[in-house]
């Protein structure tokens, strides 16, 4: 609360209480006549601390908010408040605070909102909570040639929007919660009582719109002349009952009245299931299509298709439900990359005489049509990721070599069984991962020649690999993951020596190696002078560690064992001398024997300078 007696303070220049809980204003603030800056005006009931006390402060500039408007009973309260004549304010907000009540005269309400009125210069206004049925006119009027920010919010009384298309400077919109808004119509674009000798275009310099919370919007008309030339940002959000038809009309007339579309390097098409947001974004070279169900067939064939997005380098198509089929030919030449996800219905083009210019592809948990892929009709493909495609067969390749492949990534693919054509030829090829294709037979062949500079290998879930391809791994390779195969770590000496390998990791995948109950059973492991990390997870059934099995790897560093629950002891002399990291991780009875230093393994690990349980260092 703040002092009865501060209009004593007649020198008083600056005050700032926005977040200070005041239920109303000292008295007589009328009176500070010096004042420039004041956060914030809190409309009380009674006369002396009213909103007529804010007609003598007419030296207030900057940003300025008038609360509680609700008790403005009398309209003539509000014209002497003489807010017009605040000639230095920038930003206004006028604040309604009293919720849901009822009001008996909407145009009462109006009228003190008229009254209100603030001068030409203004940049940022905030009505919010105002009760009225419409907006007086000067909301929107083309003469508030600074406005650059404008937010309206609660009105819930409202059914139609004022007329702000005429705003030469206006950047920002924001309209939220108008519970009784139908319709968005021509009274949205332009004030009868403007007149302009000369067509202009209308928000001709919005570049973010927003329009969230409105339960009732149904239909959006556009006006004929040109509109939103500018927009970067459309967002709608929890209009639920906004049609998606009316929707694409929108989007495809703001896309086409557009006046830098060209430099839009990035379509983003989302679809969500949800239903109850919706939206479009363009962001710079960002543009997002998000929560229509008709929005992503049309959207794909007529904004892609678009003249103005001739240079689109980058689509997401994400969540789309409906069954949505788009043809090679509607791919823009200058596309780069394309991601689609979760779109099981999805088409995709096919491949068959045809090249793309893509540098990126991933599906994942899409495309149910797509049996197989030819690496041909992407010569510039640089990295492709596949997860979870539930019908892909294939993967071929007949025009070897592949140079512009550095990483291929396949992931659940069920139905995967082969590598075909001339191989796998893509001498550039650093990363491969493969994992969790139950059918897939054999990687492809020649590896150690078709693959030279592949660093990192994944094989893992792929339970019918149980060898790798005559002729051995790539002699470059760095980063091995193996595991989930019992046959597959029977023995690992088919790794053959690796030179180069640094990081090793072996999974057990769980229930599939249960029988492997001591690390001895993995097999010997081949020679390995370069190694410096080993990790072991998921052996549920192993119980004893061999130390004696890891003495060879000289040049072991670190050694991670995780998630194998009944770990318990070391077999043999020591772990490696060379070791000097030791990081246990979900391994309870192992781990709670290395915190308590037990005399059966300390001595086998004590020389290790960091032992890490869980977390936590063991000193």
């Amino acid at each position: 609360m703040l002092p009865n007696g501060m209009y004593n303070l007649l020198n008083l220049r600056h005050l700032h209480i926005r977040n200070t809980p005041l239920k109303e204003m000292p008295k007589a603030m009328g009176k500070l006549k010096q004042l420039h800056i004041l956060s914030n005006f809190v409309v009380g009931k009674h006369k002396d601390n009213g909103i007529q006390e804010l007609g003598g402060l007419l030296n207030l500039r900057g940003s300025f908010e008038i609360t509680k408007l609700e008790n403005v009973v009398d309209v003539r309260q509000a014209r002497n408040a003489r807010i017009i004549d605040k000639k230095h304010i920038d930003e206004l907000g006028l604040k309604w605070c009293s919720g849901d009540h009822i009001v008996l005269n909407t145009q009462t309400e109006r009228d003190v909102l008229n009254s209100l009125q603030p001068h030409n210069c203004l940049k940022e206004l905030t009505i919010e909570g105002y009760k009225g049925t419409a907006f007086p006119d000067w909301v929107g009027r083309s003469c508030y040639h600074n406005m650059t920010c404008v937010s309206l919010v609660s009105c819930k009384n409202c059914c139609v929007l004022p007329s702000l298309g005429q705003l030469p400077s206006l950047k920002s919109l924001r309209i939220e919660r108008f519970d009784q808004l139908k319709c968005i119509g021509d009274e949205f674009y332009k004030n009868e009582g403007d007149h302009h000798s000369q067509p202009i275009a209308l928000f001709p310099s919005l570049e973010r719109l927003e329009f969230k919370a409105m339960p009732c919007w149904e239909v959006w008309h556009l006006p004929d002349s040109e509109a939103f030339p500018q927009l970067k940002w459309l967002e709608i959000g929890f209009c639920q009952m906004l049609q998606g038809d009316m929707l694409n009309h929108v989007l495809m007339r703001i896309v086409s009245s557009l006046s830098d579309a060209s430099k839009v390097h990035k379509l983003e098409i989302r679809e969500d299931h949800r239903g109850w947001s919706r939206g479009m974004s363009l962001n710079g070279d960002s543009l997002s299509i998000k929560g229509c169900e008709s929005v992503v067939e049309f959207s794909f064939k007529a904004v892609i298709s678009n003249n103005h997005l001739s240079c689109l380098q980058e689509i997401h198509i994400t969540e789309c439900l409906s069954i949505v089929t788009f043809s090679s030919d509607s791919l823009p030449k200058s596309l780069q990359k394309l991601r689609i996800t979760q779109c099981r219905k999805l088409e995709f083009p096919e491949q068959q005489h045809q090249k793309y210019d893509l540098v990126e592809l991933q599906i994942e948990n899409s495309c149910e049509s797509l049996t197989s892929l030819s690496l041909d009709a992407f010569p510039n493909l640089k990295n492709l990721d596949l997860d979870t495609c539930p019908n892909l067969e294939s993967i071929s390749m007949s025009e070897p070599p592949h140079t512009a492949l550095q990483r291929l990534r396949i992931f659940g693919c069920d139905k995967l069984v082969l590598f075909a054509g001339e191989g796998l030829n893509a001498p550039n090829l650093t990363h491969f991962q493969v994992r969790s294709c139950d059918k897939l037979g054999a990687l492809p062949r020649d590896m150690n020649s078709l693959l030279p500079s592949l660093q990192s290998l994944d094989v893992r879930g792929c339970p019918n690999i149980a060898s790798w391809p005559e002729g051995g791994l790539p002699p470059n390779l760095k980063k091995l993951k193996v595991g989930g195969c019992e046959q597959q770590l029977s023995s690992l000496s088919w790794m053959g020596n690796l030179d180069s390998l640094t990081h090793l990791t072996v999974f057990g995948f769980g229930l599939r190696c249960v029988s492997v109950n001591s690390y001895l059973e993995l097999g010997s492991l081949p020679l390995l002078p370069s190694l410096t990390t080993l990790k072991i997870s998921w052996f549920l059934n192993l119980e004893t560690l061999k130390c004696n099995e890891l003495l060879r790897l000289t040049s072991l560093q670190q050694l991670h064992i995780s998630d194998c629950y009944m770990l318990e002891n070391m077999a043999g002399e020591k772990l490696p001398p060379s070791l000097l990291l030791l990081q246990i991780k979900q391994n309870y009875l192992l781990g709670e024997k290395c915190k308590n230093k037990h005399q059966e393994i300390w001595h086998k690990i004590s020389h290790i300078p960091t032992i890490v349980v869980d977390g936590k260092k063991i000193l």
